[in-house]
């Protein structure tokens, strides 16, 4: 099993779980309770993929706002 990385949203501690109705694979924060699920991606392992896929700070497009 792939190890999941943390929240992109406030860093907690994620879950994986499997919607019944549509047997997709969703991402569901502990700590703020953000869901996601990815378009294209529904089903492992594309799924973790797409959610351990991260944009870099460095990213071209990338605007701090602090």
């Amino acid at each position: 099993m792939d190890k999941l990385k943390s929240c992109p949203f406030c860093g907690g501690k994620v879950k994986k779980v499997v919607a019944p109705m549509m047997n997709t694979t969703m991402f569901v924060c502990n700590k703020c309770g953000a869901d996601v699920c990815f378009y294209g991606a529904e089903k492992d392992p594309k799924a973790t993929k797409a959610w351990n896929n991260r944009v870099s700070n460095d990213y071209e497009g990338f605007e701090d706002t602090k």
